[in-house]
């Protein structure tokens, strides 16, 4: 699939079409999310729970796990969970000459 979570470009994206995310996490208590950017505009969402995003996958984009609160115990992080569903446009490439 390629890359995923830091700075990067969907290369075979469609260029007509939005790819869509949708966030579903699971997390302890005082937990930060993490976020999702697109670095031009500049927008950054929060990724809590059921968070859905819309957006070009060809602008450069990325993410951030969630972070476990300082002295976070291992039982605790073990519960955490996050799961980030993609829908992604692929681009249509044809044989015509």
């Amino acid at each position: 699939m390629g890359e995923f979570g830091g700075e990067h470009r969907d290369k075979g994206d469609s260029a007509g079409h939005y790819t869509t995310m949708i966030s579903l996490s699971k997390l302890p208590d005082g937990y930060d999310p993490g976020r999702f950017f697109v670095l031009y505009p500049g927008v950054y969402v929060t990724l809590n729970n059921f968070a859905t995003i819309s957006f070009c996958g060809l602008r450069l984009h990325g993410g951030t796990a969630p972070y476990a609160p300082k002295g976070a115990d291992e039982v605790e992080f073990e519960s955490a969970v996050r799961f980030a569903k993609i829908s992604y446009p692929p681009r249509w490439e044809t044989n015509e000459n």
